[in-house]
């Protein structure tokens, strides 16, 4: 689309999980390595990975566990593409936000993570996406709202639904298996298969 101008005034949400980083696919292969657990990547037609992965109550938490350490996320591969289109659109003027549903206490081996393969962002955002923490002063998917989000780009179809409905985002949905019976899609987010067509969706228009 040629060299994009600046233009200050929009702000993209981009999701780590599975936009950025290719973290469900390493999970699968922990949990075979971890619990003997042998799920392909495409049959994880289910968000929640106790289902999707076949963990009981006990697994699951050590699971978690082991997903969260550090040397597990600084070992996850980026998604093809992602950085360099971040790095085009920061360039330009857009204001980035990467946001994630991690504990908090992931931040600095994702700080680390995003700083290594060359991710630039003005802010980092770690939202209780999914009520799992009980820490009153963490970020809420309600504080999102108020942020000005022109395009947000989110595997999660229950998070990309909120948004859809609640703000004026132009909402585009990663297209992962857990995703495909989407309720935000109805709802008029747009599916995406790569970062080319994210571009080609979320480009500032020269």
């Amino acid at each position: 689309m040629g060299i994009l101008h600046s233009v200050a005034d929009l702000h993209f949400y981009i999701d780590v999980d599975d936009v950025l980083a290719e973290t469900t696919r390493a999970l699968a292969q922990l949990a075979q390595e971890r619990f003997g657990k042998r799920v392909h990547f495409s049959e994880m037609n289910v968000f929640d990975l106790s289902v999707s992965l076949g963990l009981n109550k006990e697994e699951f938490s050590a699971f978690m566990a082991a997903a969260h350490e550090r040397d597990f996320l600084l070992g996850l591969k980026p998604v093809s593409g992602g950085a360099g289109s971040l790095v085009r659109w920061r360039e330009a003027g857009v204001k980035i936000s990467v946001v994630t549903g991690r504990p908090p206490e992931s931040r600095p081996a994702t700080l680390d993570w995003l700083e290594h393969h060359g991710i630039p962002f003005d802010r980092l955002d770690f939202v209780d996406k999914y009520a799992r923490y009980s820490d009153p002063k963490m970020t809420t998917l309600k504080n999102l709202l108020d942020r000005g989000y022109h395009t947000v780009i989110e595997d999660a179809d229950a998070t990309a639904l909120y948004l859809v409905q609640n703000t004026d985002a132009r909402v585009l949905l990663y297209d992962r298996p857990w995703n495909q019976n989407s309720k935000a899609e109805a709802h008029g987010a747009l599916r995406v298969h790569d970062w080319t067509e994210i571009r080609r969706l979320a480009d500032p228009a020269t």
